[in-house]
């Protein structure tokens, strides 16, 4: 321990040394202006070198948990400190390092796996490295019953995640007793750009160092600088979610539990991957049945990013699938068949409460399908698709979040707009 120690004690001098000549270098050439404040803090000779600080989903909420952030300069002995809130005794895990490159810029990233956690339990955490450690995040581990859950649909803006900063603070000063958040996919508007990353974080600080993420991958998120369709290297390396399995698509698709509910998070961008990596539809379609049949909680609820509804080109030559997209045409019989509770989507930038859908049809039977909407600036004008649009917000829209109360008797779904005031619920029971 000893010897340990005083390594440490050398790398953080040695490394505040770095921070200190990086500081005055960046304040010489005047380039502090660029950089977020979330990101200014790592040129400050005093604390660790950390950066996007977050909790991300892990595949059983009760007893573990992911947490992960960057640094601009490497820390191989970099830990997470655990503790029941308020106590003396601290459990460390050892943090995974890697390189991370994308748009330009070369990062190292950390993962730090918890384990081994109290369900229902309030914990605070902190990075560290030798003697040199963070404030202390708070971390409340999943129950086994009741729960409130954030979700956000596409936050991609053009105003540097302003209107996305402004949907986080409102939701968070609102719901102030959620127990973790949804990303619906699009979380930025192009997946290779860098400063777009660090934007999207400025604006979730608020939230995701104290309540855990399960995000999905947009379309937007397998984008490169030159809007062509790339494999998604940044949604990949900031998003350490559950394991699914596969040995050519990790991390692209997941499933955890929380509470009362099950939620298996798919990946809907094969049309833009499919040319770089063939195969993703195929296998998850597989292992969608097996997650799905293995769970044994009361509610089953299905997250993916496109939408089932062609609202912009409707293709009338069919009447029962004319109105229906490509990503519903070959999800939906899948969805028939394994009976999900609900499947919620987003993609559209609109709100839409289309119910019960059965055979591509209305019905009384069937999942019930919600599209989230949008909490970014990118604002359409979409119409109203008579067949299945049973609730609709006026047009343009100008943004929304929603929440999930979950028990074991009934899911409870609300869209806030951003005003606070309640635009829509939809309340399930069995």
């Amino acid at each position: 321990m000893e010897v340990c120690a005083m390594m440490s004690e050398a790398f953080a001098i040695s490394r505040r040394r770095f921070l200190n000549i990086s500081s005055r270098t960046v304040a010489a050439l005047g380039l502090f202006g660029l950089f977020p404040a979330s990101w200014r803090r790592v040129f400050a000779a005093d604390g660790p070198d950390a950066f996007f600080v977050r909790q991300i989903i892990t595949e059983d909420s009760r007893t573990s948990r992911m947490i992960a952030w960057e640094s601009a300069v490497s820390e191989p002995e970099a830990v997470v400190d655990l503790r029941c809130a308020g106590a003396a005794d601290v459990a460390s895990f050892a943090a995974r390092e890697k390189v991370f490159v994308d748009g330009g810029e070369r990062l190292f990233s950390h993962e730090a796996l918890l384990t081994g956690l109290a369900p229902d339990t309030s914990y605070e955490y902190r990075l560290r490295t030798g003697d040199t450690a963070s404030p202390w995040f708070s971390l409340q581990t999943a129950a086994d019953g009741t729960f409130k859950a954030l979700i956000f649909p596409d936050s991609q803006c053009s105003d540097g995640y302003r209107t996305w900063r402004n949907a986080v603070e409102k939701a968070a000063q609102q719901q102030s007793d959620a127990d973790f958040f949804i990303m619906m996919g699009d979380l930025v508007d192009n997946g290779e750009a860098a400063y777009q990353w660090r934007q999207w974080f400025e604006g979730a600080a608020k939230i995701i160092a104290r309540l855990p993420c399960a995000p999905l991958m947009g379309n937007h998120e397998a984008y490169d600088l030159n809007w062509q369709c790339r494999l998604p290297l940044g949604w990949l390396g900031y998003f350490p979610v559950p394991g699914n399995g596969s040995l050519h698509f990790s991390g692209w698709y997941y499933s955890f539990d929380w509470g009362v509910c099950h939620f298996a998070a798919l990946n809907t961008q094969w049309e833009e991957v499919d040319a770089l990596r063939a195969g993703l539809f195929e296998e998850q379609a597989a292992w969608l049945r097996r997650d799905l049949a293995a769970s044994r909680k009361k509610w089953k609820i299905v997250l993916m990013h496109k939408d089932i509804i062609e609202y912009d080109y409707p293709d009338g030559s069919d009447p029962v699938t004319g109105d229906i997209s490509a990503t519903g045409r070959a999800l939906m019989p899948i969805f028939d068949e394994l009976r999900p509770d609900v499947v919620l989507t987003a993609h559209q930038h609109t709100y839409r409460r289309l119910g019960h859908i059965l055979h591509f049809a209305p019905s009384e039977d069937g999942p019930f399908y919600i599209d989230t909407g949008n909490c970014g600036n990118c604002y359409y004008d979409v119409p109203q698709n008579m067949r299945f649009d049973k609730k609709m917000l006026a047009q343009p829209e100008r943004g929304n979040y929603m929440t999930l109360e979950a028990s074991a008797g009934q899911l409870r779904f609300q869209c806030f707009l951003p005003d606070g005031s309640l635009a829509d619920e939809v309340v399930l029971q069995k």
